[in-house]
């Protein structure tokens, strides 16, 4: 078992970012299709990937009511097998993996797809996902990222972000007094709510500026954390596979709702092989990734987990 205090001593998200942008450049991994269950207590989901190399099955189960048992609402476990032989090699704890790999693919994205060399970046909402993507941007980005601006509807919360920051990149950060506020003053907005309503208003993207908007949050297939405006102005927008043209719901509105969508929708494997081909036009206005995630970015992450720790006398390899 690779325990959640073992990655989160022993792992290098950098490494994770890595392995996220070669793994999508290859040809031999799939992820088959997500498996939803509402149980009545709560949310099941079953996902699972594989390339020539390793298989993996993954375990969420998201229980609300658990808060009042003093239980965590949200479990996971992803399960490591070779693929030659379908043997277990790990188990993973499923949540931390899925907070580095979440913010490490964010990463890739903000490495292709941001201009300037000076960058603000401002993080709408302040939990363990925001610092997972300060800790992988910071591997991508690195000195380019010179201030830094929170936002949180527990105010605590965001000053304590905002202090982490300061610490871990060296830059200027500090609370800003509303998420559009935040939006405006910055180059790239990193959004990692669990707000089921958008978090910004997408007109005031009408200043022409050239940011990207990272936005994660993802409760269900119906939660919305940016709005249609914002999908609307984007010139560009990036999902990490095509299974969130239909689980994204601010993408499958936009679809249903606006002309000239999809045409400008380019899968993560898509924007790596242009970039890589030297066929990547330079990004303008606002650039929007809308992840979702997906299986293959668990493969890529628990691979280079295990890879990585399999000498490692911290953890139990079953």
């Amino acid at each position: 078992m690779i325990s959640r205090d073992t990655l989160s001593r022993e792992v290098d998200i950098g490494r994770i970012v890595e392995a996220i942008e070669e793994g999508f450049l290859r040809d031999d991994a799939r992820a088959e299709p997500r498996i939803i269950a509402d149980t009545g207590r709560g949310t099941m989901l079953v996902m699972a990937a594989h390339d020539a190399a390793y298989s993996i099955v993954k375990y969420i189960g998201i229980y609300p009511g658990n808060t009042g048992l003093g239980l965590p609402t949200a479990s996971s476990i992803v399960l490591l097998a070779e693929s030659s032989t379908g043997v277990p090699v790990a188990a993973v704890d499923g949540s931390l993996l899925t907070t580095y790999r979440t913010g490490a693919t964010s990463a890739v994205v903000a490495k292709y797809l941001l201009r300037r060399e000076s960058l603000t970046v401002g993080f709408i909402g302040s939990g363990l996902q925001a610092r997972a993507h300060a800790a992988a941007l910071r591997s991508v980005l690195g000195p380019r990222i010179v201030r830094a601006l929170t936002y949180d509807v527990d105010g605590a919360r965001a000053e304590a972000l905002a202090s982490v920051l300061r610490r871990d990149m060296s830059v200027e950060a500090s609370v800003a007094e509303n998420p559009d506020y935040l939006v405006l003053s910055s180059d790239l907005v990193v959004a990692t709510t669990t707000s089921r309503s958008p978090v910004f208003h997408g007109d005031i993207l009408a200043d022409g500026r050239h940011r990207l908007i990272i936005s994660i949050g993802w409760l269900d297939v119906n939660s919305t954390e940016i709005d249609l405006e914002t999908v609307r102005r984007s010139s560009t927008i990036v999902v990490d596979t095509e299974a969130a043209l239909s689980e994204s719901a601010e993408i499958r509105n936009a679809l249903k709702s606006m002309d000239a969508v999809r045409e400008r929708i380019l899968t993560l494997a898509e924007l790596l092989r242009r970039a890589r081909s030297g066929k990547l036009s330079p990004p303008t206005g606002t650039v929007l990734y809308k992840g979702v995630g997906t299986a293959l970015e668990d493969l890529f992450a628990a691979e280079s987990v295990y890879r990585s720790l399999r000498n490692s006398a911290n953890k139990v390899i079953l």
